[in-house]
């Protein structure tokens, strides 16, 4: 039988909590965090807090083959590289159009967070800058590999992933793909992002968006 994993309070309390293992690390200044929407903006917000970083937004979206399913077909990152899951697609026979549709999806939503967040583009930052991306876990890891090419395609100094739970497999894909990979829990026995948390809602865009706006508000009034 499987052993019963950490289990979080909330995404507040894991960005808590990596934020103190990231902060024992030695990492390369000057410092952005950045969070993938939605959930690992709330993860890394603590995390930026501690490290005294900027926060920022890296957009990368799943491909799914309709918004209300969870099966990934693949990702897509900020300027459109598109990652496929080659564990589901190929099986799935898909018809170009099925993945034309996908793809539109998954570029909607990023231009409407991007109109609702307002948040500093990640691009503003590099080069120049050690990233340090996070989401609130890992499972297949494709938004996060969206997310890590793109910041390397901008010429980021080094990259980070950083997360609360990853599967075994995320985890040895990141420790050969980022610069530095940390994660609170690696699970073999992986099965979904919220079997890590007490409280794991669904969050909105206009809460990651306050968040960002919070975070914003602190660095302007500390550099007065």
């Amino acid at each position: 039988m499987p052993p019963t994993p950490m289990r979080f309070q909330d995404r507040t309390e894991a960005g808590r909590l990596l934020a103190e293992r990231l902060a024992a690390s030695s990492l390369p200044s000057p410092l952005v965090v950045a969070g993938i929407p939605r959930g690992g903006v709330l993860v890394a917000q603590p995390v930026a807090a501690r490290l005294g970083a900027p926060l920022a937004v890296v957009h990368a979206r799943k491909l799914t083959l309709d918004p209300a399913s969870g099966m990934a077909l693949g990702a897509v990152g900020e300027d459109d590289e598109v990652f496929i899951n080659s564990a589901v697609a190929p099986s799935l026979n898909l018809n170009p159009g099925v993945l034309d549709a996908a793809l539109a999806r998954a570029r909607a939503g990023i231009r409407r967070q991007r109109e609702i967040y307002r948040a500093r583009p990640i691009a503003e930052f590099l080069p120049g800058h050690t990233v340090v991306l996070v989401d609130d876990g890992l499972s297949t890891g494709l938004t996060m590999r969206a997310a890590v090419a793109y910041v390397r395609r901008l010429g980021v100094e080094a990259v980070y992933v950083a997360t609360p739970c990853a599967s075994s497999g995320a985890a040895r894909r990141f420790r050969d793909e980022a610069d530095g990979f940390v994660s609170l829990v690696v699970d073999p026995w992986f099965v979904a992002v919220r079997s890590y948390y007490n409280w794991y809602p669904s969050i909105s865009d206009q809460e990651v968006a306050a968040v960002l706006g919070q975070m914003a508000e602190a660095v302007h009034t500390l550099s007065d």
